[in-house]
């Protein structure tokens, strides 16, 4: 025997019949169906790990001709779904769980074995699934995600990877084609604090808002959790906790630490690599953003992504009151990452108008955990230098606001309830229609709820949250809620530069994200009070923005791909990820007869005719 038919490759080879032991024969009889035995003699197959891989498998949508040319026949029932028939099962399934994170469970179960057919689901069904997937369902989850851990999700690299982080890098399986990296340490998670590992659930959630939102293959895309530790002293204990139970890695060993993934990423992947960082405690966040602003192509969406949506919400509040926003007196609760953003994009937005810097912050207010920011107050944070306001010192928020009588208030504080009635009455008493954005998120730590803004206002409230509120019933009037989601921001942004491949990302991209938002809805929609679009609008926002984005980058000299402005709509759309099956069996085409060579046909004539 040889040595290949012993190896056998893969090749499935078997007997000939003779006619006289072949059962189907039907030996002239008509009424016996006659057919004929598929010869499997050298048949090559593709592998089936490959055939029902979660980047291939098509479920029952695979027709009968591609289950026989691919060996799978057999192997599911006889049933050939529709893509409307398999949006109505997954659908069904996803309600038949009855809680949120139960319909996350199935989720992630669903993207694991069946990629293509999960972001299908996702993109279709973007208003139901995005509080699962993404705030404020996937906070919980990241609490437990040791219980829900599954299989591979993303890249773990943990404090003793030092000095092998390009090999670690290396080992991802679709790395020839990453461009994009969305990269945590788990130190502050939304407003549940140090989660650690259990991070990893941010960064895989925040990547698959690339795709279903703004189309870009999941592929190019890598999820990075940094396991440096933790201080949460529960996640020590806990027998499924899936990180290091150390303390933190800190100070300059942090810092190299850190250096090096970027080094390593750009080595293994190309200075043109977008790494997106998320939900690293402020400190960290500002001086990661700052230190690494001309090496790497890299933003920081709890600063940039949420003052880019901030900005947006301030802006639709200007459309709304007709008033210029340099006029509107802001009140900001919360000087962490997102608030810090927040100042920073509406600074730059004001002196953009004239405005001199100390004319731009006059009507800008910070109050933290010590109250309100004054010139008295030692230790202020060098960029937050320029708001302080010399005025006496006043620690009650219901205090301030009744003293410097604000028509915007911003809290990103995690401090449920901190916007209480007689604040948000104050503010209705001199203002005919306050803004009050309850950034903060989950749900459960948004500073006041739909309800009590539009309650206490008497229906006068422009009320925007971080998660998703329902409607309110007020006086017969129905009143939504806007949401402030990130999800309008950063989806749209990261297209537009992976699309030109940018090697930098320049802060007026935000800022002409933050417009681009504001534009969004209609002008019969702001008349009605919103000012963010439905989040079943996310879809065509990253798009127009990514657009938007990438035209910016190319007229003012961040491109690095050749190509022309009026030309990047085509691009995108393109190079966008098929959400729809194409067929699984390559494509054929007839060829005409070959003619022999006259020698070869001469030889022919001279080999003995066949009996």
């Amino acid at each position: 025997m040889s040595f290949f038919r012993i190896l056998n490759f893969g090749v499935t080879r078997r007997t000939s019949m003779s006619k006289t032991e072949h059962p189907s024969r039907s030996d002239g009889n008509p009424n016996l169906i006659r057919t004929r035995a598929a010869s499997t003699h050298d048949t090559i197959r593709v592998p089936i790990e490959v055939v029902l891989s979660e980047k291939y498998n098509k479920a029952l949508a695979f027709t009968l001709e591609e289950r026989q040319r691919l060996c799978i026949h057999g192997l599911m029932p006889a049933c050939v779904r529709s893509y409307e028939e398999q949006m109505l099962g997954i659908e069904t399934n996803f309600h038949s769980f009855q809680t949120n994170v139960g319909r996350y469970r199935y989720l992630r179960a669903l993207r694991q074995g069946y990629e293509r057919l999960y972001f299908q689901f996702v993109s279709k069904n973007i208003k139901i699934v995005l509080p699962i997937i993404y705030t404020p369902t996937v906070g919980l989850a990241c609490t437990i995600y040791g219980m829900l851990y599954r299989g591979i999700s993303g890249l773990h690299i943990t404090k003793h990877d030092r000095g092998h982080m390009k090999q670690i890098l290396s080992n991802w399986p679709m790395r020839s084609t990453v461009k994009a990296i969305c990269v945590t340490d788990g130190e502050r998670i939304l407003g549940l604090g140090d989660l650690g590992a259990n991070g990893m659930g941010i960064s895989v959630g925040k990547m698959e808002l690339y795709t279903a939102l703004a189309g870009i293959p999941p592929s190019k895309l890598m999820p990075v959790c940094l396991d440096v530790g933790t201080n949460n002293k529960t996640l020590h204990e806990d027998p499924l906790y899936i990180g290091l139970r150390d303390e933190r890695l800190k100070g300059d060993e942090y810092v190299c630490f850190v250096d090096e993934f970027m080094e390593a990423v750009v080595q293994t992947f190309g200075q043109q690599t977008l790494i997106h960082f998320e939900d690293f405690a402020t400190p960290n966040a500002f001086m990661f953003l700052n230190r690494y602003r001309n090496c790497y192509c890299h933003f920081n969406d709890d600063i940039q992504g949420t003052a880019s949506v901030g900005l947006g919400g301030l802006l639709g509040i200007q459309r709304i009151t007709k008033k210029p926003l340099e006029e509107h007196v802001i009140l900001f609760a919360g000087a962490g990452s997102a608030v810090m953003g927040i100042l920073y994009l509406l600074k730059t937005e004001l002196i953009s108008r004239g405005l001199s810097e100390e004319e731009a912050v006059k009507n800008i207010y910070i109050y933290d955990q010590e109250g309100a920011l004054t010139t008295r107050r030692k230790n202020i944070p060098e960029n937050l230098i320029v708001f302080a306001k010399d005025m006496k010192k006043i620690k009650s928020l219901e205090k301030l606001v009744e003293a410097v009588k604000p028509s915007i208030i911003m809290g990103a504080t995690s401090s449920a309830g901190l916007f209480s009635e007689k604040i948000i009455r104050s503010m209705t008493a001199n203002h005919e229609r306050p803004g009050i954005f309850a950034f903060s998120n989950p749900t459960a730590k948004s500073e006041c709820t739909a309800e009590q803004a539009y309650q206490y206002s008497d229906g006068k409230a422009i009320f925007s949250a971080g998660s998703p509120f329902p409607p309110v019933e007020f006086n017969g009037k129905r009143l939504t809620p806007g949401q402030a989601n990130n999800c309008f921001a950063f989806p749209g942004v990261v297209l537009g530069t992976m699309a030109v491949m940018a090697e930098s990302m320049p802060d007026e991209i935000f800022l002409l994200a933050a417009h681009m938002l504001s534009k969004f809805p209609t002008d019969e929609e702001v008349e009605g009070g919103r000012i963010y679009p439905l989040v079943d609008q996310a879809k065509d926002v990253a798009y127009k923005i990514g657009v938007a984005v990438a035209k910016y980058l190319i007229d003012n000299g961040f491109a690095k791909r050749s190509l022309e402005s009026d030309d990047v709509e085509d691009y995108i759309l393109k190079n966008s990820y098929e959400l729809e099956y194409g067929s699984a069996l390559a494509e054929t085409w007839k060829y005409p007869k070959m003619k022999p060579h006259p020698s070869i046909a001469a030889f022919e004539k001279k080999l003995p005719k066949k009996k």
